[in-house]
């Protein structure tokens, strides 16, 4: 069932399932559709971990400020958590969201136990930033088509795009206008990330994980991030920026991390 909490003049809205003491935090990739749509899913993706984590998911600002910057969304988020009582976690941010992540374990170094990055690095280089101005482009445009193109194109590698390409469009359709907005909103803040010089204050156990097949993060990025602070790197062969979603193995290396 899809929460929510007041903070701002907005409200954010989240997930919740299972009950232990550990706790185990989930923030979404950048996508023009919120992913609490698909609980069930999401809930069945981590059912491995049922039996040692209370899990949460939480979504972005329901009514998005404008001008509203990474940080702004890190500690939004941030006191989310403080205000449903959570006082540290395990922490998984997805894709453009390690952002949020870094900021948090950056700021609240003391809040965060581990950190799960996937997809990541600790600055928007000119192959990212072409990227995702293109896609805020096509947001504008409301060139609905090709920015769903965009995203499969960038996000999988050519095997799953064979392979699930109808379920793939389907996760995109009836995108409203609202949707769209708050898509520009969102990317267009990441587009000058940057936190090299505050990368230090990270104290937390770090698995970073990359993919040789990345478009949008480079896994040389990941490696140079691994290479600043405390981390373990997994680099993937065959897989794209989505290897959470296309590697069988994932979940594994993650709860392995979380548990030793």
């Amino acid at each position: 069932m899809i929460k929510s909490i007041k903070i701002n003049d907005s409200e954010m809205e989240y997930i919740s399932f299972w009950t232990w003491k550990k706790v185990f935090v989930i923030i979404p990739w950048l996508s023009i559709k919120s992913v609490l749509t698909n609980e069930n899913a999401i809930i069945s993706s981590f059912s491995k971990f049922s039996n040692e984590f209370t899990i949460y998911l939480f979504d972005r600002l329901k009514d998005i400020p404008d001008n509203y910057n990474i940080k702004e969304m890190a500690e939004d988020t941030y006191a989310v958590m403080q205000s449903i009582w959570i006082k540290s976690c395990n922490i998984f941010w997805a894709s453009q969201w390690w952002m949020i992540a870094q900021c948090i374990a950056i700021n609240h170094p003391n809040f965060v136990e581990k950190m799960i990055l996937w997809s990541t690095t600790y600055k928007i280089d000119t192959n990212s930033h072409n990227i995702l101005s293109h896609r805020i482009e096509l947001a504008k445009e409301y060139n609905i088509s090709e920015l769903i193109n965009n995203f499969i194109d960038t996000i999988y590698c050519k095997e799953t795009i064979n392979q699930y390409w109808k379920e793939i469009l389907q996760s995109y359709s009836e995108i409203s206008n609202s949707e769209i907005q708050k898509f520009i909103k969102l990317t267009a803040p990441t587009l000058n990330f940057n936190v090299e010089k505050d990368l230090w204050r990270i104290k937390c156990e770090t698995l970073i994980v990359a993919s040789k097949n990345d478009k949008i993060f480079w896994r040389e990025c990941a490696k140079t991030l691994s290479d600043k602070i405390q981390s373990q790197l997994y680099l993937y062969e065959e897989y794209g920026h989505a290897v959470y979603d296309e590697a069988p193995d994932f979940r594994d290396k993650m709860l392995h991390f979380l548990l030793n």
